[in-house]
């Protein structure tokens, strides 16, 4: 569990998604939203501990399930990728693992790859990962962004918390390229 401080960080960096989608409602490590005219079964945004030498990193991750079709492959799990080592390129998905009986049996990645305004919009994303996969238990795809911003530091040694704060446009952003997959998902 997080503390009052690392909570508040959160409700700080949610700001958006609160005058967006309304007064959401304390779950585990974050909040849930009520998703009434959007493509979701449920969104959530929540932070995800990364423990580190003397310190933990809360890093925000934004959560959507989305009722669609049933994958063909138990494995399915599908990635944000962008070409290029050194810039940003042009950016595509791909299935994780990318072997041949995982390629898009269901056409979840052929969907995604063929929306240009998807693709358009993913380009100026500033995210650590954004996954896409199906949920066995709960037989819903959730969709995953972990952005750059939103995250909440505290170091030992020298004592130091601070957060680092998720930017409105970058919010906007996310949650409109998060709204066209499950749109795209539900076929909606």
């Amino acid at each position: 569990m997080i503390d009052k401080k690392v909570l508040q960080s959160l409700e700080n960096n949610s700001q958006y998604f609160i005058d967006l989608l309304g007064n959401p409602e304390k779950e585990g490590n974050g909040f849930a939203f009520a998703t009434r005219d959007l493509p979701f079964e449920s969104f959530t945004i929540r932070y995800d501990i990364d423990k580190k030498f003397l310190g933990k990193i809360y890093v925000m991750v934004l959560e959507g399930k989305v009722p669609g079709r049933e994958p063909s492959s138990r494995e399915e799990r599908i990635e944000l990728r962008y070409s290029g080592l050194i810039r940003k390129g042009k950016p595509f998905f791909t299935a994780v693992p990318a072997t041949k009986e995982n390629r898009d049996r269901n056409g979840v990645l052929n969907l995604l790859n063929g929306d240009e305004g998807l693709i358009g919009e993913c380009r100026n994303l500033e995210i650590e990962f954004l996954k896409v996969y199906f949920d066995l238990r709960e037989k819903v795809w959730r969709v995953q962004v972990r952005p750059y911003g939103g995250s909440y530091i505290r170091i030992l040694l020298p004592p130091l918390k601070y957060q680092v704060v998720l930017v409105k446009e970058q919010a906007g952003l996310v949650f409109s390229v998060m709204r066209r997959i499950a749109e795209l998902i539900t076929g909606g």
